[in-house]
């Protein structure tokens, strides 16, 4: 992708920054950064990880952490926070009054926490440096989003992705919405969703999570998998209960007792790991799977061409959360590593049916070992579905196009978009600082 001048500068709002599960965040700045968007990162929280991935050192814009009223807050922090409301309220007395009256009397027990990291962060983009906010997930950070608009009239957008759609109230989801000037999302499935909420002409655009597909070098269809002639089945995710994990123990189980020859390895972490090792355990199933821990994408485009399928199993859980489409499925496909999921949410936007990989039922642990018994026994089917699987990703899920898909839209907006402060505010705004 080649670098190009846009002079377009956005300020991105993040929950966390960096964070290993979210390479598709950190795909799109790269991406971005690299048609010649000028991006500042503001993050809501600072990792908690100390295990990155390499590219995070390839961003070039600049990260700023919003101070918070966590468990780690200092005083110098309530000191920038009060400090920062005080600004606004100086130079947007009435905007100022009415966010507050706004964001406090919504149901449910609105954030303290939200409205003074809002008011942070209205401070430093009023100077004028940035014209555009950018949220992603709509939930926690298109909250802030929202009161920084409300604060300062800087127009925002947001990213929707799959937990912070499901899990939020739909009457919340729609007034976000409806004061945003455009709303993004990675499924053409949630993008139906999501429009059917709009209350107004607010547009829901569809750009699909893409790829550095050089990142990921995919072995060849015949080439041996498993260093030790035991086929290897892999799987990545988050330790929790939309990924399906436990049925996929389940469906090796099955496997184990047909006398099936196999290793699996599950790479991640998460809140169910106890719960899952309690589960190989049970289920006699120590010497042929095991829980890897954490990898960067370096690590695991490494691992992919190794396996002999890619299985993630995920579900819609009981309070509504899915998954969009994980991006370790496009990671695994463009390795030319046939994959296995099930039919929730977007994922069958990427996986066809017996055409570049298998889908079977949700929560069905039979239904998920035959299809991984027929891919351990026909290896020629495997190696057509690994092909037409990286010939999908190559064709519609790269970086490039879903970088050119993100940047359109925000182009589009920034050149509409011009905030005026009047004269009356800069004066007072000026005298602030």
């Amino acid at each position: 992708m080649k670098a190009e001048r846009s002079n377009l500068r956005v300020a991105y709002l993040l929950k966390t920054f960096p964070r290993l599960s979210e390479t598709f965040i950190l795909n799109e700045i790269l991406g971005l950064e690299k048609l010649g968007m000028d991006i500042q990162i503001f993050s809501l929280k600072r990792p908690a990880d100390e295990l990155v991935h390499p590219a995070v050192a390839q961003v070039r814009g600049s990260v700023t952490y919003i101070p918070s009223l966590g468990p780690d807050f200092r005083l110098r922090d309530i000191f920038a926070l009060l400090l920062s409301h005080l600004a606004v309220l100086l130079t947007r007395t009435h905007r100022y009054v009415a966010a507050a009256r706004f964001h406090f009397g919504q149901p449910g027990k609105p954030r303290l926490k939200d409205f003074l990291q809002a008011g942070y962060l209205a401070r430093l983009l009023d100077r004028g440096e940035y014209e555009h906010l950018h949220a992603h997930f709509a939930n926690v950070p298109t909250t802030v989003a929202e009161l920084v608009n409300r604060l300062t009239s800087i127009p925002y957008s947001f990213t929707a992705h799959a937990k912070d759609i499901y899990l939020t109230p739909p009457a919340e989801l729609a007034r976000k919405i409806a004061s945003a000037t455009c709303v993004l999302t990675c499924t053409a499935y949630n993008q139906c969703y999501l429009a059917d909420l709009a209350p107004n002409a607010t547009p829901v655009r569809l750009a699909y999570h893409g790829i550095d597909v050089s990142r990921f070098g995919a072995s060849q269809p015949d080439a041996p998998r498993g260093g030790d002639g035991v086929p290897l089945i892999l799987s990545v995710g988050r330790f929790c209960e939309k990924k399906g994990f436990e049925y996929l123990l389940e469906a090796c189980r099955i496997l184990k007792a047909r006398g099936r020859l196999f290793r699996c390895r599950i790479v991640g972490y998460g809140e169910l790991q106890g719960r899952l090792q309690t589960m190989i355990a049970h289920l006699g199933l120590r010497r042929c799977v095991s829980l890897v821990g954490k990898m960067t994408q370096e690590q695991l485009a490494a691992l992919y061409p190794q396996a002999s399928m890619f299985v993630l199993p995920c579900l819609v859980t009981d309070n509504g959360d899915r998954d969009g489409i994980p991006n370790v499925l496009i990671e695994a496909m463009v390795s030319r590593t046939a994959v296995i999921s099930t039919e929730v949410s977007g994922i069958s936007e990427l996986v066809e049916h017996k055409r570049n990989g298998l889908l079977v039922e949700q929560r069905d642990a039979r239904a998920l070992a035959d299809a991984m018994e027929t891919l351990l026994l026909r290896p020629s089917l495997r190696s057509r579905l690994a092909e037409r699987g990286r010939e999908t990703v190559l064709r519609r899920f790269t970086l490039e196009a879903s970088a050119s898909q993100v940047h359109g839209v925000l182009s589009s907006l920034l050149c509409a978009e011009k905030p005026v402060r009047t004269q009356a505010e800069e004066k007072v705004f000026a005298a602030a600082f």
